[in-house]
């Protein structure tokens, strides 16, 4: 069968989807990843087939202006939070769910379905999707949660379409959330913004927004199981095999080390949009001088005024799956690939607060709640007490055996491979 995927312009989005496509892939089926044309080389890096949707200058440009010109308003957020009844009462899941959704999620979403369009107004991600989709005739399409689109495009050449996650489902969670207090939203003069945003693309394709639009006739979920948000919609689970990059290996690598070695990462994301020197810096001063050898996978740009310790190599970029198996440790932002690659290769995590991952509360309380790391929070420890949570997680075996624990629910998840019979049977039920 033919199978086309498209998801946010992100390279750790991409690697989230790189094994289930490859599966796919290795099973005989014919595979396009479609998306902004800046992801195409990474796509293509990969082993699989880009499709460049658009142009530069059709495309919206990937930078912090269109980032800010598609949130959705501050008061506009504030009021839908008390229609929707999320309180600090509930926790804070519920609080971080909702950050999650009503800004990064809104935001990518609106990018490519325009705030205050009509069904008349061009629409040039979509356009360009429904017309490749009707070329090409996929059977299914698998698409992020935060492209609807995809799914118009899917209805529009009668493949079957499901949401496919690279994180927590806070898609489902919100919408399910409008959906169950709809006289509240509506009392308050306000409506559900995804609804708003994907509603004149569905409406210049003849199509009418409903549950299967928003939600995909089943979802594709790679989060761990203990780590999900509670939400009815239909789920195939499925390993998060973490494909973490491709290059070289470098010669310094091969031996093992004579002392522990430890690696610090801040993750794709957040060398692209945020970079934090103050972190760094309080990471760098904290680990120095101590009998560790640290390779910090960090650029130039990321470094700059910053002093590195003598036990620190930096090395601009070095894929994890290389670098992690020689650790005793790794210090991260608390991104999903980077929690996912600890745990594939059995290696304590130090979560930094505040980091920078979107989820790094959720991907925090999993990894502790399991014995098999801590949080460090860089503003409110001084140096010495950072190191001594890095000196208790490299000395304490109870890590290493928490880290088991989470090797073993790893494992017992769904592999890519495992999954694709099954995609097999559901496209065949569900495509026109």
């Amino acid at each position: 069968m033919r199978v086309l995927i498209t998801l946010w312009p992100n390279p750790s989005h991409l690697y989230a989807d790189i094994p289930v496509a490859w599966a796919l892939q290795g099973a005989g089926h014919e595979v396009r990843v479609a998306s902004h044309p800046d992801l195409a080389e990474a796509v293509t890096a990969a082993g699989l087939n880009a499709v460049a949707l658009g142009d530069g200058g059709t495309m919206p440009a990937l930078n912090l202006e269109t980032y800010a010109g598609a949130a959705l308003d501050e008061d506009v957020r504030g009021r839908l939070k008390e229609a929707l009844g999320i309180e600090a009462a509930e926790g804070q899941a519920a609080e971080q769910a909702w950050e999650v959704y009503s800004t990064y999620h809104l935001i990518a979403t609106n990018i490519f379905h325009p705030l205050g369009a009509s069904p008349a107004d061009p629409s040039p991600g979509a356009d360009a999707l429904v017309a490749f989709a009707r070329d090409w005739r996929p059977d299914l399409v698998l698409w992020e949660p935060t492209w609807p689109g995809a799914a118009v495009a899917a209805r529009a050449c009668g493949a079957a379409h499901a949401r496919l996650l690279w994180g927590l489902d806070v898609g489902a969670w919100a919408e399910e959330r409008f959906a169950d207090r709809r006289a509240e939203v509506a009392g308050a003069g306000l409506e559900d913004p995804l609804v708003a945003a994907v509603r004149p693309v569905a409406e210049r394709y003849g199509q009418q927004v409903d549950d299967e639009l928003l939600f995909g006739q089943w979802t594709v979920d790679t989060t761990p199981a203990p780590m999900r948000l509670p939400t009815r919609t239909p789920a195939v689970g499925v390993r998060r095999v973490p494909y973490t990059g491709v290059g070289t290996i470098p010669s310094w690598l091969h031996p093992q080390p004579t002392r522990p070695r430890v690696a610090l990462s801040l993750g794709v994301s957040v060398r692209e949009h945020r970079n934090d020197t103050t972190l760094i810096a309080d990471m760098l001063e904290a680990v120095g001088g101590l009998d560790i050898e640290v390779v910090a996978t960090l650029n130039e740009e990321q470094l700059a005024g910053v002093p590195v310790p003598d036990n620190v190599r930096t090395i601009g970029f070095l894929p994890l799956n290389q670098l992690l198996p020689t650790c005793s440790a790794v210090i991260h932002h608390g991104g999903g690939g980077t929690m996912a690659a600890a745990v594939a290769h059995k290696v304590p995590q130090l979560i930094v607060e505040g980091g920078g991952g979107l989820e790094a509360w959720a991907y925090a309380d999993y990894v502790v709640g399991a014995g098999a790391g801590v949080v460090l929070n860089h503003e409110k420890q001084s140096v010495s007490e950072l190191r001594a949570d890095l000196a208790r997680v490299l000395e304490d075996p109870a890590f290493a055996a928490g880290t088991e624990r989470l090797h073993a629910d790893w494992l017992a998840a769904p592999s890519p491979n495992d999954i694709v019979p099954i995609l097999e049977k559901l496209t065949a039920q569900h495509r026109r």
